[in-house]
């Protein structure tokens, strides 16, 4: 029997691993709500970001985040509530918001989707009954189905693969990700009108900003997916597939231009795991925007590829308004940045590649490193410290070697048992803290370093980093006047 009802999409905060106001609309949602609609199902999206439980009560933020959806929810009266769970922090929040769901109207469908949850699948399925389905990996086919059948109640013929899901008698049925869209230029625009822009509204006072603008609203954009690369350390194939599939620039341009026309947009940051893999389509891309007289600036957060010949690429990105990007160097020592890591960058390709940016003293460069590989030793750890003292960037991004399964990281910690006593490895998929981005601790051991010393390589590249820091703050003051 057919049932009224729409589905709620769920956007979640990190408290847990991360304190920062500075959060954006969630691209992800916005695209998979675009596409539900071009399929004439019924979608709303509740960011419980925007109301920012860390302030709203600062001892319990989950229990503010909760209150926000449960109010949204009795109002929605939705029958199939999808929660975003990019990262293992927001896991927990997600796992109450099922719940609460159940409790409330129990016959709605749950699902969880996310690269946090895409990894653990099983474990989560097998451990959080308020959790009927985990989408893994790009997600549009697996939530039309999932809201159809929200509606109809009617088990389809055959689910797409990418879902793993319980069986009437308990059995977790898995189906990996093995199908992609392969033109992505056929999907919709994302829904930017189910969410209010002023929202995303930031004090940007802190930020890097050479000319002193007003930037509006930071909004997020997704040009491509998939990576055809394979650092062993990365689960970004994994979860978007190998093939590297990217929008055609004017089509991108038109949609820069929806939002700057529309919306007022002046500040587009572009999320793309390999935004620059083309640079061809990077430069077209340029050349657009600036055709159309388009006034907006640009921040590559996930950066540039190092082994792309990049003089011309990013002399167009800075004539179009480029003011920020990074690059991923990820280690100091060639052995473990090429023959563990497969980076297959030199030295001097680092080098040339910083050369081309600095070229531009209006973008500022983040530079990302690793530390606490398994091969890693005290010269691989002297040898990124000298990289970085010897590197112009900005800033310094470090991660600690985390293990995501599915990689070949993975594989190796579990083969060679090189996760520290403390790890249960059987409890990772509900850990708030595994995550690449917290310093604060270690997840596994290298071969032939102990925690004592990482952590004094920690302490070091954080050092450095306030160098970096310090001498940006001067070079901004002495070239833009700009001081914070």
């Amino acid at each position: 029997m057919t049932v009224s009802g729409s589905t709620l999409l769920v956007n979640l905060p990190i408290t847990v691993v991360s304190t920062t106001p500075f959060f954006v609309m969630p691209p992800g949602l916005l695209a998979l709500a675009a596409y539900l609609r071009k399929h004439d199902e019924s979608v709303a999206i509740l960011d419980l970001c925007v109301v920012r439980p860390w302030k709203a009560d600062p001892n319990n933020p989950d229990g503010a985040a909760l209150r926000a959806f449960e109010e949204r929810l009795r109002s929605e009266r939705s029958v199939f509530v999808g929660v975003s769970v990019m990262v293992a922090g927001q896991f927990r929040l997600a796992r109450e918001v099922c719940k609460l769901t159940k409790k409330l109207m129990p016959g709605t469908i749950t699902a969880v989707g996310g690269a946090h949850v895409s990894q653990f699948p099983h474990e989560i399925l097998e451990n959080c009954m308020e959790v009927d389905f985990v989408a893994m990996g790009e997600g549009e086919p697996q939530v039309l189905a999932l809201a159809r059948y929200s509606k109809t109640g009617t088990v389809p013929s055959s689910w797409p693969d990418g879902l793993a899901y319980r069986k009437a008698d308990g059995e977790i049925v898995l189906s990996a990700k093995r199908s992609y869209i392969q033109d992505i230029n056929t999907l919709p625009w994302p829904a930017y009108d189910l969410l209010r822009f002023e929202d995303y509204r930031h004090d940007t006072s802190t930020w890097h900003n050479p000319y002193k603008m007003d930037f509006g609203i930071r909004v997020p954009m997704i040009t491509s997916r998939g990576c055809p690369f394979g650092c062993n350390f990365c689960s970004v194939s994994t979860c978007m597939g190998l093939r590297h599939r990217a929008r055609r620039a004017d089509r991108v341009a038109d949609e820069l231009q929806m939002l700057h026309e529309k919306y007022g947009v002046r500040y587009i940051a572009f999320f793309d795991a390999n935004f620059a893999e083309d640079a061809l389509r990077v430069i077209s891309l340029c050349d657009e925007i600036r055709r159309r007289n388009l006034k907006i600036l640009l921040d590559l957060p996930t950066g540039l590829p190092v082994r792309v010949a990049a003089d011309d690429m990013i002399d167009a990105l800075a004539s179009a308004g480029l003011i920020r990007t990074c690059i991923s160097v990820e280690s100091g020592d060639t052995r473990i940045r090429n023959d563990v890591m497969g980076k297959n960058i030199t030295e001097d390709d680092i080098f040339r590649m910083v050369a081309a940016v600095r070229r531009h003293p209006q973008i500022f460069l983040l530079t990302d490193f690793v530390l606490g590989m398994p091969e890693d030793t005290t010269e691989s750890l002297e040898a990124s410290c000298h990289l970085i003292d010897r590197l112009e960037t900005d800033d310094i991004a470090l991660s600690i070697a985390t293990p995501y399964p599915g990689t070949k990281l993975y594989q190796q910690c579990v083969r060679d048992n090189l996760f520290l006593p403390d790890i249960d490895q059987s409890r990772l998929w509900e850990a708030d803290w595994y995550t690449h981005a917290n310093v604060n601790r270690f997840t596994i051991k290298p071969y032939k370093l102990d925690v004592d010393t990482l952590t004094t390589y920690r302490d070091r590249i954080l050092a450095l980093r306030v160098q970096k820091f310090s001498l940006y703050r001067n070079r901004m003051k002495d070239q833009f006047g700009v001081s914070f």
